[in-house]
């Protein structure tokens, strides 16, 4: 049922009960009238011709009785007007079916009285009019025969009137009744009614507050921010349009916040790529002072050590052709001394050597002499990474490398420094000082495949997703911004590449960078869009 007809079908009940009620009550109102008319127009009427016919009776006695006494025969003549309005009463009686059964009965009886009293009353009453005193047995006999009939039809008529009231005071039972019934078949009807109505409106009015009422509770939960709660309600009325549009602007709002997010994390990726890039253009500096700085005396060094070396060398050789040394070299003290310096000429030989490589490792780092984009040795990126890692007092764990001969890639050197950079040391610290890295690159088809693989502590599935997610971490005990592996996975973007981690908490995780070859023109491509982080698996 449509919304619509759902508000429409409260009046329309409403109308429908009171219809009912008022046919109902018609109905009683009909029923009473019709028992009304009928009391009025059988009863009260049959009555009133019954006690007609009793008073008329009673006036033709008394007419003839005062005609023989006063010997009046005009009173007879009034009598016989009388006995004809009873018999004109008695035709009306036909008309009353209570009185229709004793009316032949009462005419009988009537004539037979009338025609005697009236006989009789003549005789009674002489020419003279005047009383006669001497009556005939005869005479008698018709007197007491008249009085016999009168008795009979003044019973006749007693039980008409009787029955006739027993007839009323029946009906007026009934009727009594039937008030009583009618009343109370009118409070069923009216308790049913009204009863029907409020359990139907009560459906109705649940039918339309139910959606409602889960609209508002979503709608509250959504204002919470919880956007996974779904309504769930469906209907091709006006509560289903707006349903639909409810979903239609939850969906929306979902699709705002995504994009929202979406731009917040672009915005903190390229925040984390400008601070970056700020932190290695600092170390470039750095870099190039410190290079500049120690370059001069690591010359200075070394060639003094060199000179200090081959001077060494003629001195004892001199020495040796002069014969000096012979008795030199039986004093202890002597040969001791010459260990030493040789010893200490070694030492500072290989010291000048490993502050060499250092400062190569560095400017080769930082990039310091080299283009924005160039060809790239990832095997060369990763020694130098374990180089510049090795004293970080916690980057111990035990490294195995395994980097076959590969095809230079096309890419920014600094980038692809961090990248790696970043990967091995967080791999070192996950590892610990008994832990074991993996370093292994392979050339797949036309990309370059580099695995850093540790046996430390893993993630589990929600740790290694938020990695690759902008937001904040612990270390040190101080709160800051951790957008190093969403770098990382940018900056593989932007080389056409991709990334995969998988991990498992106690065993270690597996970081799998794969990058185009140079001359695929990835870095080409990526100059001009920026394309979308890649997958992780976990």
């Amino acid at each position: 049922m449509k919304f619509n007809h759902k508000i429409m079908m409260m009046p329309v009940l409403a109308g429908l009960t009171f219809l009912v009620l008022f046919i109902v009550t018609d109905r009683v109102v009909r029923e009473g009238g019709e028992t009304i008319a009928r009391i009025e127009g059988e009863f009260f009427h049959g009555l009133q011709l019954s006690h007609d016919l009793e008073n008329t009776m009673l006036r033709i006695r008394h007419l003839l009785t005062e005609a023989v006494i006063t010997g009046n025969e005009d009173l007879i003549g009034e009598a016989e007007v009388l006995a004809a309005h009873f018999r004109s009463v008695a035709l009306d009686c036909r008309d009353v079916p209570l009185l229709r059964s004793s009316l032949q009965d009462v005419l009988g009886r009537f004539d037979a009285y009338f025609g005697l009293a009236h006989r009789t009353t003549r005789e009674l009453v002489t020419d003279d009019q005047e009383l006669a005193l001497d009556f005939s047995s005869d005479l008698l006999d018709q007197v007491q025969a008249m009085n016999t009939e009168y008795r009979a039809l003044e019973g006749e008529l007693d039980r008409l009137v009787a029955d006739t009231n027993t007839a009323l005071a029946g009906m007026l039972r009934d009727t009594g009744r039937r008030i009583t019934v009618m009343r109370r078949a009118m409070t069923l009807v009216s308790a049913l009614l009204v009863m029907a109505l409020v359990v139907i409106s009560t459906a109705v009015v649940a039918s339309i507050v139910r959606p409602v009422g889960r609209m508002s509770r979503v709608a509250l939960a959504i204002a919470g921010g919880d956007l996974e709660q779904k309504l769930d309600h469906r209907s091709d009325d006006a509560l289903g349009e707006l349903a639909d549009s409810f979903r239609e602007m939850q969906r929306s709002l979902i699709a705002d916040i995504e994009r929202r997010e979406k731009a917040e994390a672009d915005l903190l990726a390229a925040q984390g790529r400008i601070v970056q890039s700020e932190k290695m253009a600092l170390m470039g500096q750095l870099v190039a002072g410190l290079a500049h700085e120690l370059n001069s005396p690591l010359g200075t060094l070394t060639s003094a050590v060199d000179v200090v070396v081959r001077s060494r060398a003629k001195l004892v050789d001199q020495a040796r052709r002069q014969g000096v040394v012979g008795d030199l070299e039986g004093d202890p003290d002597f040969g001791r001394a010459m260990q030493a310096m040789d010893r200490g000429l070694s030492s500072a030989a290989m010291a000048t050597r490993r502050i060499d490589e250092l400062v190569v490792a560095l400017k080769s780092f930082a990039q310091l002499d080299r283009a924005e984009v160039q060809s790239v040795d990832l095997n060369e990126v990763l020694r130098n990474c374990l180089r510049l890692l090795t004293r970080d007092p916690e980057a111990r764990a035990q490294v195995t490398e395994d980097l076959t001969p590969v095809e230079a890639v096309l890419g920014h050197p600094v980038q692809l420094n961090q990248l790696f950079f970043s990967l091995v040391r967080r791999s070192l610290r996950d590892a610990g000082r008994d832990g074991r890295l993996s370093l292994t690159t392979r050339q797949v088809g036309g990309e370059v495949q580099v695995v850093i693989e540790d046996s430390g502590r893993g993630y589990d599935a929600g740790e290694l997703r938020r990695l690759f997610d902008p937001g904040f971490g612990a270390q040190s005990g101080r709160m800051q911004m951790d957008w190093t592996m969403i770098g990382n996975a940018r900056i593989v973007a932007e080389h056409g590449g991709r990334i995969d981690a998988r991990s498992r908490p106690g065993e270690g995780t597996r970081y799998e960078i794969r990058i185009p070859l140079w001359g695929r023109g990835s870095v080409a491509d990526q100059e001009a869009s920026s394309s979308s982080p890649p997958g992780k698996e976990g």
